[in-house]
């Protein structure tokens, strides 16, 4: 009872310190256990959720679906026959991305924000979820509305591609003030506690996990708006809260009651299996992680190996396609939402463009994102680290889809100490290694692979988009919903202009590379 006191008059000093507010913002800011009409720390519960889906049906059209364009996991199941893997699925799950966000996001935050009245610990924290999972949207479609949504109407104007980013910046900085300065001047009181599925509540991870998605945010614009990306990405390294450094801070969401999403679609449904550009990158690499990331093949023939399947197959039968590699998930493992290698390799990449981020050289920062990888799969990386022969990437025949490929364009491990240039090959190690890391986080991976074109990844067998869309480049984006050409035209119209060419999926983002 007395660390309760301590705390709570914590609290209020720091509301204090932080302004006026309305009675109702005290109350909801102070007191965790007063029962009110629209409780925020219950409200953020099933906002914490979309930051990677973990309701079944979100996972699937939104982390499977679209998250295959990452190159991880691969659908086994054609359904209508009109898909994202041959570039030709419906308006409505083209629009999926979109909606069910917004849907989910703003009813819940416009609580928060009425009920705190736009101030304090728990208004910050709705900030950044909304900016998390805001970034996924924005790194799909491109311009969309951010900062003038409001209760009620979300068919307003756009924010340009620049202003949405920066809006996204701006949202975890302050959620990295707020929530690292209130933890420790209430103690480390947790207001959310068992609403938080990936750090019940903590605060001060909250604030490492706002900076590191800033880091992560700074390197997607850094080509685009590359003093906006420097500022961001050095005051997030600065800042008081420091980062996700170790795996024991990594962010990882519990699924709860609900089963983990990932298991649910390869088991139950029998509509998901592993992507072959993950499995033979790592089959090149002899990598230790596999038996922790795939389950083995029960192909005939290949039962002793890990077999990914092609994407893009609109032949492939589900019956068929299940004797693929399947995740290695259980019913009950919870979900990757950032982890520290990635941290380490944003840092790498960010002190080759000749950003401070931190004391160490790029070498050492890419070797220590190896290494807290392996670690957190408890498996030895000593002799991964230690290939220097670049490898051939390749998919052999199997009887299921008959479609053998392989890629060149690969490197070596081993780190190449005469090469600190962004044009080198240590550039691509970097981003292959974060790549392999940062599994199964395909809609992240999949907005990396167009920034940089790292790594080359196998074209989709069938390209049924009547020619818009490249086979070799592959999707560039989601068009537009359907619902906002119908009920916010104006200003859609207004968000295809800032894109700079057509609203399609051919259309490369701002940030994306060109080539």
């Amino acid at each position: 009872m007395k660390q309760y006191i301590r705390n709570i008059t914590a609290g209020a000093a720091l509301l204090l310190m932080v302004g006026s507010c309305t009675d109702k913002f005290e109350e909801y800011n102070t007191n965790q256990y007063q029962i009110h009409e629209a409780d925020p720390a219950t409200l953020m519960k099933s906002m914490i959720e979309t930051i990677v889906n973990i309701q079944q049906n979100d996972s699937q059209m939104q982390d499977q679906m679209v998250g295959q364009f990452g190159g991880y996991l691969c659908p086994s199941n054609t359904w209508s026959g009109t898909n994202f893997g041959t570039f030709n699925m419906s308006d409505a799950w083209n629009a999926n991305p979109w909606n069910t966000n917004f849907e989910k996001i703003y009813g819940n935050f416009f609580q928060i924000q009425e009920a705190t009245n736009s101030v304090g610990h728990y208004y910050a924290f709705a900030r950044m979820i909304r900016a998390i999972t805001m970034l996924r949207v924005a790194d799909c479609y491109g311009p969309m509305p951010y900062s003038q949504v409001k209760k009620g109407n979300f068919y307003v104007s756009y924010d340009t591609q620049e202003q949405v980013y920066k809006n996204i910046l701006d949202d975890l900085a302050n959620a990295a003030d707020v929530l690292y300065d209130f933890n420790t001047e209430t103690n480390g009181y947790a207001p959310l506690g068992a609403n938080d599925p990936v750090f019940s509540g903590n605060y001060a991870k909250w604030a490492k996990l706002a900076n590191s998605m800033r880091l992560r945010v700074a390197m997607r614009i850094s080509n685009f708006l590359p003093d906006v990306a420097k500022a961001a990405a050095e005051a997030a390294v600065s800042h008081r809260a420091g980062l996700i450094e170790t795996n024991a801070d990594n962010a990882i969401m519990s699924c709860g009651t609900q089963n983990n999403p990932y298991q649910i679609a390869a088991v139950s449904w029998g509509d998901l299996r592993v992507n072959a550009n993950i499995v033979d990158y790592m089959n090149a690499y002899e990598d230790p992680r596999r038996e922790k990331y795939f389950n083995k093949s029960t192909i005939s023939g290949m039962t002793d190996q890990y077999v990914g399947m092609r994407t893009g197959d609109q032949d492939v039968i589900k019956a068929n396609a299940g004797g693929f590699s399947s995740p290695n998930v259980t019913a009950n493992d919870p979900m990757l939402v950032f982890c520290a290698a990635e941290t380490a390799f944003l840092r790498a990449e960010g002190k080759l463009r000749g950003w401070n981020v931190g004391d160490k050289e790029a070498k050492a920062y890419y070797e220590e994102g190896i290494n807290l990888s392996m670690s957190q799969y408890n498996v030895s990386g000593d002799e991964y680290m230690k290939i220097d022969a670049a490898p051939m990437v390749s998919h052999a025949s199997d009887n299921v889809q008959k479609a053998p490929a392989s890629i060149s364009n690969t490197v070596s491990v081993k780190w190449d100490d005469a090469d600190n240039t962004l044009t080198g090959k240590n550039f691509q190690r970097i981003i292959t290694q974060k790549w392999i890391a940062n599994y199964p986080l395909g809609m992240e991976s999949w907005a990396e692979y167009r920034r940089t074109g790292y790594p080359e990844m196998y074209p989709c067998i069938d390209n049924l988009s009547n020619n818009v869309v490249s086979t070799a480049r592959g999707m560039r984006r989601l068009a537009f919903p359907y619902t906002e050409k119908q009920n916010n035209k104006a200003n859609c119209d207004q968000g295809a202009t800032d894109l700079g060419g057509a609203d399609t999926p051919a259309t490369d983002l701002k940030w994306a590379n060109k080539n």
